[in-house]
């Protein structure tokens, strides 16, 4: 007997140890149901009141019958109930209500089952009789049928939930039904001894421990679903009825995180909590099944058959939506959604719905006129060619689709090349070119566009390592590196280790950024240029005067190449302001130690206005457009011969006005 104390004490070691895993991780106590904290109290109290009976059986005394009646009463009911509650929690889990109603009667009866003796229907509480003549008896079989019973119940709430539960919950069921099955062998191998309450306190711990440690569907702040919950019962639901009709929502409170920094997390808690209510609310009455979640810090999504009433979530005081006294009379919440309206019944992808709704909701995030945006029309088909982007590109760039071109840069005043910026051109496999605008924002915002600004650095460093080798003339050349690429901490090594690959001097390859970098993110984009600076690498702004302009940027930013958009110089010519502007910036680069460079020179008079004001360098179809590398060394040499016809013409002007004077 002693041997299943030991038992006993393992079974409520494992609840103590699952309960303080819950404890260590406070979150997870405001998942775990009212179902689950029964089953865990009632096995501890079966391997308690198991590990007392058995005391009181080795004791072998008459004067201990009544308390021994008592604690088997109570062991076995525990024993009895524990299946129902089981089975309970798991419709729970699952979504299901449990209607099978559990009565004392059944129990009752099953008790005097129990304790017959010799297949005799005995009196329940005969003092006289052996209190443990429970052991006999084929009616103790009945005890088999009862468990069996419930695990039918359970197989088959599993079966309609595959989907739902997923691989890591199907698995801890499946060890279960192990355990049960084990522990019923065992007592038929060993008669008189059990590990029952070892098998219920590792079932609570593993439960615990699985469905609330890894594989997690319960948001513990809204316990609503979290987004992998919300996944998996919107995948159920469309596999079992007819979703079209169906809205995917994306609902997002709009700057969660400063509210949290001036009113702290316990109100931005509050308001996660009272959003979660009001949604929850809104989709109960629906005709048809709908389901709302937390699907990220500050996002709910909702799946419904009905319209939902999103105007209500506008604008309103913070102070009235939660009813909290601390919030300021004068702050206002904004929400703002997302919405994607299911219309082919063949289209079962939660994530796509999900990916959908909040392409719609990014178009209306943050503005003050509208808060819900529809995946339909323009919004529509810009995803469409978003996606037709995202799923052409990689291959495109393994089929060597990407071509290198380079446009000429030259000397404002001797005409000579100087340098060169690198272009990506993607010419597709018929023939059509894509514009870099149709691709390149896209490949920004998914993160594509660090592999394809890699490849081209590649290519400009073979190209030039190859010149290099064949005695060829080499002049620099800028690479466009996007603001994206600098976000990685790895991005810098990646670009020094790649030009060091080709045994390159670094003021070979100047680093071009557009100004808008320089503004996002700023010390991250500081850190990462001053280190490259200081390994030799020019530095280039590009497309200055196009975007914000600001010149404070100058004194924090290593900057060694300023490039102005001509766009800047638009109409500057009748301008008078305009000429001190930009004369301005021409002498602060110079003054600052660095060079500028116009782009989009076109003409004669604009090559002649550029070159009055002083600017070092002039790229534009003035000169060339860009060109394919495999054919700029022929335009090269081109270069030179102009320019030094240029200057012979020069030199012969101004020596034929000394001779004039």
């Amino acid at each position: 007997m002693y041997f299943d104390i030991h038992y006993d004490i393992a079974g409520i070691l494992f609840i103590i140890m699952s309960t303080i895993c819950v404890i260590i991780r406070p979150g997870s106590l405001r998942i775990i149901g009212r179902n689950l904290r029964i089953l865990a109290a009632l096995a501890v109290a079966y391997n308690i009141l198991d590990i007392a009976t058995s005391f009181l059986i080795n004791l072998r005394s008459s004067h201990y019958y009544v308390l021994c009646y008592v604690l088997l009463f109570m062991y076995f009911s525990v024993l009895f109930i524990f299946p129902f509650q089981a089975t309970h929690y798991f419709f729970e889990i699952c979504g299901e209500e449990f209607h099978l109603p559990f009565t004392v009667i059944p129990v009752f009866f099953m008790h005097l089952l129990l304790f017959m003796e010799d297949d005799r229907l005995g009196s329940f509480f005969i003092l006289q009789r052996n209190p443990f003549a429970y052991y006999s008896g084929t009616a103790t079989n009945l005890i088999y049928v009862y468990y069996a019973f419930y695990v039918v119940l359970v197989a088959f709430c599993a079966f309609r939930h595959s989907r739902y539960l997923g691989a890591t919950r199907q698995r801890i069921l499946l060890t279960t039904l192990l355990l049960v099955i084990v522990a019923c062998i065992y007592r038929v191998i060993v008669p008189g001894r059990a590990i029952t309450g070892l098998m219920m306190g590792m079932i609570v711990c593993a439960v615990i421990i699985v469905f609330y440690f890894v594989d997690v569907t319960r948001d513990p702040l809204t316990r609503l679903n979290n987004r992998s919950g919300f996944l998996r019962v919107c995948d159920e639901l469309v596999h079992k009825q007819e979703t079209v009709g169906y809205r995917m929502t994306k609902l997002q409170i709009y700057d969660l995180q400063g509210i949290n920094e001036r009113l702290g997390m316990e109100i931005g808690d509050e308001l996660l909590i009272r959003t979660s209510q009001v949604l929850k609310h809104s989709v109960i009455g629906a005709e048809k099944p709908s389901i709302c979640a937390r699907i990220g810090g500050d996002t709910f999504g909702i799946f419904t058959p009905e319209e939902l009433p999103s105007t209500s979530f506008l604008s309103m005081s913070l102070k009235e939506f939660i009813g909290d006294d601390r919030v300021p009379a004068d702050y206002v919440v904004s929400f703002y959604a997302g919405v994607y309206h299911v219309d082919d019944e063949n289209y079962d992808d939660i994530d796509g719905m999900l990916e959908r709704a909040d392409f719609a909701l990014r178009k209306v995030l943050g503005n003050f006129y509208r808060n819900v945006a529809y995946y339909e029309g323009a919004i529509r088909v810009e995803d469409e060619r978003r996606k037709a982007v995202e799923q052409r590109v990689r291959g495109a760039l393994q089929r060597g689709e990407f071509r290198t071109y380079l446009q000429p840069v030259h000397d404002s005043r001797t005409r000579a090349l100087v340098s060169a910026e690198a272009l990506i051109r993607w010419i597709d496999s018929s023939g059509h070119t894509v514009s870099p605008s149709e691709f390149v924002p896209i490949l920004e915002n998914n993160g594509f566009i660090r592999e394809l600004d890699m490849y081209m650095l590649e290519n400009v460093c073979r190209m030039q390592r190859t010149w290099i080798d064949e005695g060829l003339t080499v002049v620099p050349i800028s690479v466009n590196v996007s603001r994206v690429d600098l976000r990685f901490n790895d991005a810098v090594d990646d670009i020094i280790n790649t030009v060091d690959r080709y045994h390159l001097d670094h003021r070979l390859i100047k680093i071009e950024l557009t100004e808008s970098a320089f503004v996002d993110d700023n010390n991250l984009i500081t850190r990462s240029l001053t280190r490259l600076h200081n390994d030799g690498f020019p530095v280039m702004m590009d497309d200055f005067g196009s975007g914000y302009s600001n010149l404070n940027m100058f004194k924090d930013m290593p900057i060694d190449i300023v490039k102005i958009d001509m766009a800047f110089l638009k109409g500057i010519e009748d301008s008078k302001n305009g000429t001190i502007v930009v004369e301005s910036v021409v002498n602060m680069a110079k003054r600052l130690g660095m060079q500028t460079v116009v782009e989009g020179v076109e003409t004669q008079m604009q090559y002649d206005f550029i070159r009055s004001l002083g600017c070092e360098m002039i790229q534009g179809y003035y000169f060339s457009r860009p060109i394919p590398s495999e054919d700029f060394q022929n335009y090269s040499e081109q270069a030179e011969d102009v320019a030094e016809t240029s200057l012979k013409e020069e030199m012969s002007g101004a020596m034929a006005i000394e001779k004039f004077v």
